[in-house]
């Protein structure tokens, strides 16, 4: 019994290193829009342990240039990975986008967020107004066996603790902490994308596709300001007044 548990724990563990979500292998390869000026590269595929350093070896190889930009198309992979890929754009100033009618999401959207300016330093993502972001929660693996309560206790304290690896990780690239209701609010076997307002809320650049520009985020948050009164307009309107 002691074995099979070991093993239940054991698979518990990797379960929470990666968002299920099947795909083939990572692909690295030039963009379209790669110039003079700008080294693109176009990831596809699932995110698997070492892509981070797949990637490290195929831009050690390039010609120098003054600014690098990864298109992401992916629906995921290992979380861990995903994470370590992130903190890779993050660290190296390599602004991210995800494109026109594709999609990153799981774990790819985890990585999509340490995406950086290389010239300020400032958060550099962005996703055109008809691609897909997505986040959804973490995964477990169960077989058909019981287990006691100290067992189901410790994946419990495994799943706090990876919650916790994920905060870390975006106070690290200096994103918002509500991607992580964000990610909660669908759960493994479901994909929660988030709309062009909730991107732009989240200080990630909305490229309009229709009219071919950057959304002004400013007009957004305005809209939405006007769209949910103030406390002060709403205690007026309940005929109580406001010092």
């Amino acid at each position: 019994m002691r074995s099979r548990i070991s093993g239940f724990l054991a698979g518990a563990a990797l379960a929470l290193g990666a968002l299920t979500q099947p795909a083939a292998a990572i692909e690295i390869s030039k963009h379209a829009s790669d110039s003079a000026t700008v080294n693109a590269i176009q990831i596809k595929g699932k995110i698997d342990d070492g892509d981070t350093f797949e990637l490290q070896v195929y831009i050690s190889k390039l010609n120098k240039k003054p600014t690098i930009v990864v298109y992401l198309n992916s629906p995921g992979g290992n979380l861990r990975e995903g994470m370590r890929l992130g903190k890779f754009f993050f660290d190296n100033k390599i602004e991210t986008v995800v494109e026109t009618k594709t999609a990153c999401s799981s774990a790819c959207a985890l990585a999509f967020l340490g995406g950086r300016d290389g010239d300020t330093g400032k958060p550099h993502r962005t996703k055109a107004s008809n691609s897909g972001l997505g986040f959804h929660s973490f995964t477990r693996e169960f077989d058909n066996k019981s287990y006691s309560a100290d067992d189901l206790k410790t994946v419990v304290q495994m799943t706090q603790t990876q919650v916790f690896v994920v905060a870390e990780y975006l106070k690290t690239i200096g994103a918002d902490m509500d991607i992580i209701r964000l990610m909660l609010r669908a759960q493994s076997n479901q994909m929660n994308y988030i709309s062009n307002d909730e991107a732009l809320a989240l200080n990630i650049r909305v490229y309009d596709d229709k009219r071919n520009l950057l959304v002004d985020p400013a007009d957004v948050m305005d809209r939405l300001d006007r769209s949910h009164p103030t406390t002060g307009a709403t205690a007026k309107a309940d005929g109580k007044s406001q010092s």
